[in-house]
């Protein structure tokens, strides 16, 4: 027997107990120092008759859990399985749709301002949106179709939403497949009327993003004549409360960080830890802007250019106000890697994920066409994990987020590599949980 390449050894406590995190499997092991050095034998293989019978037992939970593998078991050859497996899975049908370009909102970080168009998605687009998609399901069969309405400000296109969403309910439905729909928004359009008119569709989840308390996210996201909306959005939140998935997804710099524990406590005053299915924070990031412009460099470009005790700070500041929060361990693989995950904008164009939108040399095809062009195979052929095929991390990454790589690289298929990230941030909040729980 011998160690996995894709365990992580986190110390805890003073007595040398630490945490095996397999990433390959997920497995998480809190282990004493005793055991400890019986794993070490395996190191360069060990055999089993020596040791007694506790330790062959201790040895054998570990082979279990993938923390220890047999000699035989090539771990780079079933790490290519377990992405090319999911490369084509097709359990899922993964659609994000952009009824919209237009936004009623400017914010102060879009990623969207260098795409002039306020072009809205047309009745007959709709109808061959809806047309292209149960193609889709009739050629794959997946299990689940799942819609992400996003944009622009999707709710400005209600019509364009309601007509897919029970178009392709009805025909899902017919197929025996489940629908389920998500909306990212910035919550300012969000009725009451709206969500239950979609919930007989498979209306899941609702995305919102606040970044703050009143005061940092007026100044940060505000309506086009400077009105601030945060107000605005927490009664829409309050209105719909309890008839479907709610997420807060705020957005953080150093400008506004120090507010984000008023606006929790504004949330928990309200009684939302009860209805909200997790809050979130994340960094801005340098945007697209600079990949088209041709910068060579961006400052900020990954999560692991971060200060990694905002990251910690963040997420206690959510959990002890009775908040639930994504675990934040892993940052992908990134959906693109996937054959099934398509985004189509207002005009129809497809393009392999959100952060390409509007970049007319990253379309991958249109729906009014069957195939896919060139670039969808530079897309799928990129399988950046053979090029980190010994870094411990790649099941927690697959070679980081393809619109960063372009920010940062100049190119797409170029690794944008978090090791930092997952050393700093991942192993302390595995390290909380383990001391917490």
């Amino acid at each position: 027997m011998k160690l996995s390449k894709f365990n992580i050894f986190i110390p805890i406590d003073e007595n040398g107990n630490q945490m095996i995190f397999n990433t390959f499997t997920d497995s998480r092991v809190i282990v004493n120092k005793e055991l400890i050095e019986v794993i070490e034998k395996t190191s360069n293989g060990v055999n089993v008759k020596g040791l007694n019978r506790e330790e062959e037992g201790y040895l054998n939970q570990l082979k279990e859990l993938g923390i220890i593998v047999e000699d035989e078991v090539d771990e780079y050859m079933e790490m290519e399985y377990i992405f090319q497996k999911s490369k084509f899975d097709t359990s899922v049908l993964n659609i994000t749709i952009l009824p919209t370009y237009a936004c009623n909102l400017k914010c102060i970080y879009c990623f969207q301002d260098g795409v002039k168009s306020r072009k809205s998605m047309s009745h007959d687009t709709c109808r061959h949106t809806a047309y292209w998609i149960i193609k889709r399901m009739d050629n794959i069969r997946p299990k689940t179709l799942r819609l992400v309405f996003y944009g622009g400000e999707p709710l400005l296109n209600t019509r364009a939403i309601r007509f897919l969403s029970e178009v392709l309910s009805n025909a899902a439905h017919q197929r025996s497949i489940l629908q389920e729909i998500n909306i990212i928004t910035n919550g300012v359009l969000l009725k009451k009327e709206v969500v239950d008119s979609l919930l007989p569709f498979g209306l899941k989840g609702i995305k919102v993003t606040l970044d703050g308390d009143a005061d940092a996210h007026d100044s940060r996201r505000y309506y086009k004549d400077g009105t601030g909306t945060f107000h605005k959005i927490l009664n829409n939140i309050l209105a719909i409360r309890g008839k479907v998935g709610l997420r807060i997804g705020g957005n953080f710099d150093n400008s506004n960080k120090g507010s984000i524990p008023r606006l929790l406590d504004i949330l928990k005053e309200n009684g939302l830890e009860r209805d909200l299915a997790s809050v979130d924070f994340k960094p801005v990031l340098k945007n697209m802007d600079g990949a088209k412009r041709g910068d060579p460099f961006c400052e900020t470009c990954t999560f692991s250019d971060i200060d990694v005790k905002d990251f910690i700070w963040l997420k206690r500041e959510i959990k002890e106000r009775g908040f639930m929060t994504m675990e934040g361990v892993a940052l992908g693989p990134c959906e693109v890697s996937k054959e099934y995950n398509y985004t189509i904008d207002p005009s129809g164009k497809i393009y392999k994920c959100g952060g390409f939108v509007g970049m007319e040399e990253f379309v991958i095809g249109d729906i009014y066409s069957d195939g896919f062009n060139y670039k969808h195979t530079l897309f799928m052929t990129a399988d950046l994990w053979k090029k980190c095929r010994d870094c411990p991390y790649i099941f927690l990454c697959g070679g980081g987020c393809r619109s960063t790589a372009l920010v940062k690289e100049g190119d797409f298929r170029e690794v944008t590599c978090e090791k930092d990230y997952f050393e700093n941030v991942t192993k302390e909040i595995l390290k909380d949980s383990a001391i917490n729980n």
